[in-house]
């Protein structure tokens, strides 16, 4: 079985890594997925989250303020900083990552890829399609459950994976890579309703929608 906190640091590795390498400069670009970020405030929305909860720091009833509460608070640090704020917090993630906490390991990964997009330093090979698909479809299974849809169903030369155990309501016939950036909404309406096969994509687009806000402009990634 992988190691999510293994996962999870490599992640972090090549994150602060591509951070060094593009300089000052590049860290002040806009980030197409979250676009009142920069590079930069990406970087410091994934360590806030662990470091805050390791300093006792837990939010209350406005999740949504604590998030941009921790993450200001970082934004003039330099990556330098960022970055040994987040490896001192590894008991924290660990606990965190391989129990209840592995959202902190997928939230990671997307944004992951949503700065190689930011930076123009993709890198699809690095997203391990046989973990984090299935992960991806996991994280849709209850909303999928309550509204009463089928099952999402991946198909690629890879292998094919199920949301769960129900009659099959929406294909993706993508790549794992282009599956994850789908399912954690990286992708516009018009863009997914390409997607796939279904009689009617629509509902699974409100899911993805009412989950993650889609976004309105095309991110202008290029899957495989």
């Amino acid at each position: 079985m992988t190691d999510p906190l293994a996962l999870y640091r490599d992640a972090r590795a090549r994150m602060l890594q591509l951070m060094t390498d593009v300089g000052t400069e590049a860290r002040r670009v806009t980030v197409p997925a979250c676009p009142e970020w920069s590079a930069h405030d990406l970087v410091a929305h994934c360590v806030s989250m662990p470091a805050a909860i390791a300093a006792g720091d837990l939010p209350g009833d406005d999740l949504d303020a604590w998030l941009d509460a921790i993450r200001a608070s970082r934004a003039d640090h330099p990556i330098e900083e960022l970055a040994a704020e987040w490896e001192s917090v590894d008991d924290t993630i660990a606990a965190m990552v391989s129990g209840g906490g592995g959202v902190l390991l997928d939230d990671l990964v997307v944004h992951e890829h949503d700065l190689r997009g930011a930076l123009g330093r993709a890198d699809h090979s690095v997203l391990d399609g046989a973990v984090f698909v299935p992960r991806a479809l996991q994280s849709c299974v209850p909303e999928l459950e309550r509204r009463g849809l089928g099952a999402i169903e991946v198909r690629h030369t890879n292998g094919v994976w199920r949301s769960h155990d129900a009659p099959t309501g929406w294909v993706l016939e993508v790549s794992p890579w282009e599956a994850v950036r789908v399912l954690y909404s990286r992708r516009t309406e018009e863009e997914l309703r390409a997607l796939g096969d279904s009689s009617d994509v629509m509902p699974y687009v409100r899911l993805l929608d009412d989950h993650l806000p889609l976004p309105i402009t095309s991110l202008g990634e290029r899957g495989e």
